[in-house]
């Protein structure tokens, strides 16, 4: 009787606990199903899906336009679309440089270019990375930024320029036409097209007050700029500081300036310092030894110091077996020396190499020339109304004005009292055709920004041994042309207008 009692109990507790179990079990699994449910949806505010650390369903190629750290968000522009668009980051986003070593985001800039990945539809950066397809010239000054068929070039080398490109000046995006060939740049690209060009160091203007007196003379802007004085000339220079040097005949000043980026310093040279008879001796040093040497056209005998009078001299050089050089040199002290070395011309080419040598020389002579030619077709400048126009540093006149096209590179300033001074670069072919630009209004001064003027009273260059005497390339002056009024039609380049005639 125990034994059955025994029996059924056990038999009760066994059901019992299966029944136990089963309801657990199903409880369990059913609370693990709604968790995931919940795990699923759960959101944060009410329009970003939580998602695992570098989860994302897209990925791009791009370049930096800006980021704001403080709201962090980065801007981008889809290097093959030219598309725009904002994606959110945060600490979970990863950010490599190319090599896979880690950065943080304040070391991107605007105008790296990127690897990508993001979740598309909620905006949010997963990974960023320094591209690995990438190149980079950091503090470039050799440049050309308007070849033919959209094409520029960075010292020997030649690349595809697109419309597209992204230029960054003062953490803005800007023109390619902004860039004046006095700045200094970092330029990207990937394969043989650029993709960025990033303003390191900008420029200036330094203007000419008084200068009348001086026109035909010559002005030295350190190593920056060496050219003939017009009048009201205004020259567009890197900023920096800088030793002007101003001379005409035996007359020389010497003043010291400082150009900031987009400001304007006034010179006034209506004081001259007068020094009569004054020579400085020059030992020249030119490899090869035997290289016939002029100095302004006359044949010179450099096997003793030369005795120069102060200020801008020309310098030719030839030697059988190498390249023909030309420079100009500054005088401006009582002893210095300058050396030159003349570049060897290839002796190990066939006759007909040298040949097509020859004639390529020719025709590069030929292009240099052309550079500088003036033809029988103007440019106008028809906007702003109202402005001072100066091309290459000479004042050409009041907007609207005309001038006569010279083929090659060059840079128009903009200016007028109370407002922002404008540089661009334009570039004119001998195609023709009359050419008109239209550009943006000038922004008007910012506090603080006030020009300042500089004297140029009584200061002369003193001795200092070699330093006195350097060897520059020229810039060939242009002439004033005479006012015309026409209005452009709508060929835009964003708020710059260009209409061929």
């Amino acid at each position: 009787m125990v034994i059955k009692m025994y029996k059924r109990s056990a038999s009760t507790i066994t059901l019992v606990m299966i029944l136990t179990l089963l309801i657990t079990g199903c409880t369990s699994q059913a609370s693990n199903i709604g968790m995931a449910k919940e795990e699923e949806n759960k959101t944060v505010g009410s329009d970003f899906v939580v998602a695992e650390v570098g989860s994302y369903d897209s990925a791009d190629t791009a370049v930096v336009l800006s980021v704001a750290e403080d709201i962090g968000y980065v801007t981008f522009m889809n290097i093959a679309t030219g598309k725009q668009y904002t994606l959110s980051y945060d600490g979970t986003t990863y950010v490599k440089d190319k090599y896979d070593g880690t950065m943080s985001m304040s070391q991107i800039e605007a105008g790296d270019i990127v690897d990508i990945t993001f979740l598309k539809s909620k905006k949010k950066l997963a990974s960023m990375q320094i591209s690995p397809k990438s190149w980079e010239y950091d503090n470039v000054e050799n440049y050309d930024l308007g070849g033919a068929n959209k094409t520029a070039t960075i010292g020997s080398n030649t690349y595809s320029l697109p419309d597209d490109v992204v230029v960054i000046s003062n953490g803005e995006r800007t023109e390619v036409m902004d860039v004046v060939n006095k700045d200094m740049l970092t330029i990207r690209g990937i394969d043989h097209k650029i993709c960025s060009i990033k303003v390191e160091k900008g420029h200036g203007y330094l203007r000419l007050a008084n200068s009348q007196a001086l026109a035909g003379g010559w002005i030295e802007v350190g190593n920056a700029v060496v050219t003939q004085i017009t009048e009201n000339m205004m020259l567009t220079v890197p900023e920096g500081s800088y030793q002007v040097m101003i001379s005409l005949g035996d007359a020389n000043t010497v003043k010291d300036v400082l150009i900031e980026r987009d400001k304007e310093v006034v010179l006034n040279v209506g004081e001259l310092d007068i020094v009569q008879d004054k020579v400085g001796k020059v030992i020249f040093s030119v490899e090869p030894a035997d290289a016939v040497v002029r100095i302004d056209g006359e044949e010179t005998d450099i096997s003793e110091e030369v005795e120069l009078s102060y200020g801008i001299h020309r310098v030719e050089l030839e030697a059988e077996g190498y390249e023909s050089m030309a420079k100009y040199i500054q005088v401006g002290s009582e002893y210095a020396s300058i050396s030159f070395t003349m570049e060897k011309s290839s002796d190990e080419q066939t006759e007909d190499t040298e040949e097509d040598n020859e004639q390529s020389k020719d025709d590069d002579a030929e292009d240099e020339d052309v550079q500088n030619v003036t033809t029988e077709n103007q440019v106008y400048i028809d906007a702003p109304a109202g402005v001072e126009v100066y091309m290459d540093g000479n004042y050409m006149g009041i907007s609207p004005v005309n001038f006569a096209k010279t083929i090659g590179s060059h840079t128009i300033a903009l200016r007028k009292s109370g407002y922002q001074s404008k540089s661009y670069t334009i570039y004119l072919y001998d195609d023709g055709e009359d050419i008109t630009y239209s550009f943006a209004d000038l922004e008007k001064e910012k506090s603080g920004s006030t020009n300042k003027t500089t004297s140029s009273k009584s200061t002369r260059s003193k001795s200092e041994g070699s330093s006195g005497t350097k060897g520059y390339s020229s810039n060939d002056s242009s002439k004033t042309g005479s006012s015309h009024s026409t209005v452009s039609e709508n060929s835009s380049i964003e708020n710059i207008r260009v209409r061929k005639k």
